[in-house]
C-alpha cells in the first residue's frame, strides 16, 4: 500500500507559559493547512519518552531532568532541546504514525490515521510456536516454555507413566472461530515443527524425539487416519508433507519417508552444518532448506540433487517464504536481523544469485509475513512488538505492541485483511488492518 505522506506536519516548541513556577512548552504544530498549539509540562514530554521507550529503539536522547529551579536561559535551553527532541521523532515514521505521538499532538483531529483494530483473542495455557490457517480451518502449535515445568513434566513422565503431563499440544479450530474446537492432539516430547497439504487435507508434525506424525483428515476437518514414524534418534527440525512423502530435517540430514511404503526410508547429508528450516512451493516444485550458517538450498522434487546454493552472509535464519509472482525468496535472519531478498527464478536458471534485497532490521526478529497487495511486510519481534514495513522505502511505518512477549508467529489473510499472531504470552489474537491507513489517503497499492 502506498503510504506517500501528503500532510506535511510542523512542529515548532518557541515559546513558553511561567504561571507560579510551573513552566509549559508551547507546540506549535501545523498539518493539512491547520494550525493549533498545545500546552505541555516538561514531565508530559518525559511520559511520552518513557511510553515511546518501551516500543520503539534508537530514540533520540532526551533531555535530562534538572533538580533545581531552572532561570531564564537554562528554560530556553531546554525548550530548544525538547524542540530537536520532537522534531526527531517526526523524522521516523513509523513514530509519527504511533498512537502513542499523535495523541500527544493531537494530529487525528486533521489527519485521521486508521490503526489496526484487534478482533479476537483467545488465551490458552501453553505458548504458541506455529499457525497454520486455510479457507476452512485454523491449528496452533502449542508448548510449555517454563524450563521448570518441562522438567518437572520430564521426571513426571518418566517416575508415573499412569501420571504423564503432556509439554506440546496441537489444536485446530473452525477457521475465524477460536470457540469451535474441531480436534485437539497432546504431546509427551516437544512438538518443534507442522506442515500442512491443502491438495490432500493432510498434515505432519515433527518431535524432539524425532518421531513425526502423519494425519489425514475427512470432509468435516476431523482426523481420520494417524501414523507414527521413528525416523531419526534426534530433534525434527523441519518437515513438509508432498503426496505421500514427508521431507524431514534434523541434524545436517534431508531424510524422505514415503508414507505407502513402510520401510523405505531416503537420508541424504545436505553440507555438514545443522538443517533448521524447509519449506515446500507447489508452484515451482522446489523445497528450500536452510542451515545454522546462513546457507541454502534450493532443490527440486522428487529429491535428485541439490540445484543451487545461496550463501546469505548470516546466521540463524528463522524463517523463509517465496513469492512466486515475483520470483523472490525472503530469508529472515534472527541475529542481526535481516530479511534478505533474492531472485531464485534467475539464480535456478544462470547457477548463481544474487541479493536483490537486504533489509536491516533494529528489533530482533522471530517471524514475518509479506502482503503482495499492500506491498508491506509484517514482522513479528522478541519484544513483543508487530512492526509493518513498507517496500517502497524499506522503511518501517508502523509499530504497534501486540504482545506482551516474542511474537512467534503471524498469519496474513489477503482477503480479509487480517493478521493473526501468536505469543510466548500465550495469546492468539486478530487483527483487522485499515484498507488504507489515512482517511484521506487514496486506495492505491504500491509494487515491489
Amino acid at each position: 500500500m502506498s503510504l506517500s505522506n501528503n500532510t506535511h506536519i510542523k512542529i515548532q516548541v518557541d515559546s513558553y507559559t511561567s504561571e507560579k513556577s510551573v513552566i509549559r512548552y508551547v507546540i506549535a504544530v501545523e498539518c493539512s493547512n491547520n494550525k493549533w498549539q498545545i500546552y505541555k509540562r516538561y514531565s508530559e514530554f518525559e511520559e511520552i519518552h518513557f511510553k515511546l521507550v518501551e516500543l520503539f529503539n534508537d530514540l533520540p536522547q532526551f533531555p535530562k531532568k534538572q533538580i533545581f529551579h531552572l532561570n531564564r536561559s537554562e528554560v530556553q535551553f531546554r525548550m530548544q532541546q525538547l524542540n530537536d527532541y520532537l522534531n526527531q521523532l517526526l523524522n521516523r515514521k513509523e513514530i509519527m504514525n504511533s498512537v502513542i505521538f499523535r495523541d500527544f499532538l493531537i494530529l487525528d483531529q486533521y489527519d485521521e490515521f486508521l490503526h489496526p483494530v484487534q478482533t479476537q483473542i483467545r488465551i490458552f495455557n501453553m505458548c504458541i510456536k506455529d499457525i497454520y490457517e486455510n479457507d476452512h480451518i485454523t491449528i496452533l502449535l502449542l508448548y510449555d516454555s517454563s524450563i521448570l515445568t518441562r522438567m518437572d513434566t520430564y521426571m513426571n513422565n518418566i517416575l508415573d507413566s499412569k501420571k504423564q503431563s503432556p509439554t506440546s499440544t496441537l489444536v485446530c479450530f473452525k477457521q475465524n472461530d477460536f470457540k469451535q474446537k474441531l480436534f485437539c492432539k497432546e504431546f509427551f516430547n516437544a512438538l518443534t515443527c507442522m506442515n500442512f497439504n491443502n491438495t490432500e487435507n493432510s498434515f505432519v508434525v515433527g518431535l524432539s524425539s524425532g518421531v513425526v506424525y502423519y494425519y489425514r483428515l475427512d470432509e468435516n476437518y476431523t482426523i481420520d487416519m494417524e501414523e507414527q514414524f521413528q525416523i531419526a534418534q534426534t530433534k525434527i527440525s523441519g518437515c513438509v508433507l508432498v503426496e505421500r512423502e514427508i521431507y524431514i530435517i534434523t541434524s545436517n540430514f534431508l531424510m524422505i519417508k514415503n508414507t505407502k511404503k513402510i520401510q523405505e526410508l531416503q537420508e541424504i547429508p545436505i553440507g555438514q552444518n545443522d538443517l533448521n528450516n524447509i519449506v515446500y512451493n507447489s508452484i515451482r516444485n522446489l523445497i528450500v532448506i536452510s542451515n545454522n550458517i546462513g546457507e541454502i538450498y534450493i532443490c527440486e522434487v522428487p529429491f535428485v540433487k541439490i540445484g543451487l546454493k545461496v550463501q546469505t552472509n548470516t546466521l540463524q535464519i528463522k524463517q523463509i517464504l517465496i513469492d512466486n509472482e515475483r520470483n523472490y525468496l525472503m530469508a529472515l535472519n534472527y541475529d542481526r536481523s535481516h530479511i534478505i531478498i533474492f531472485d531464485f527464478a534467475k539464480g535456478l536458471q544462470n547457477g548463481f544469485t544474487q541479493i536483490k534485497t537486504n533489509v536491516e532490521i533494529k528489533n530482533k526478529s522471530l517471524c514475518f509475513e509479506w502482503s503482495k497487495k499492500r506491498g508491506e511486510i509484517f514482522i513479528g519481534n522478541e519484544d513483543g512488538t508487530i512492526s509493518i514495513w513498507n517496500v517502497q522505502d524499506l522503511q518501517p511505518f508502523y509499530v504497534f505492541k501486540a504482545h506482551s512477549k516474542g511474537v512467534n508467529k503471524i498469519i496474513w489473510n489477503e482477503n480479509q485483511s487480517l493478521l493473526m499472531s501468536g505469543s510466548d504470552d500465550e495469546s492468539l489474537k486478530q487483527w483487522y488492518f485499515p484498507k488504507k491507513w489515512r482517511v484521506s489517503q487514496a486506495d492505491n497499492f504500491s509494487t515491489f
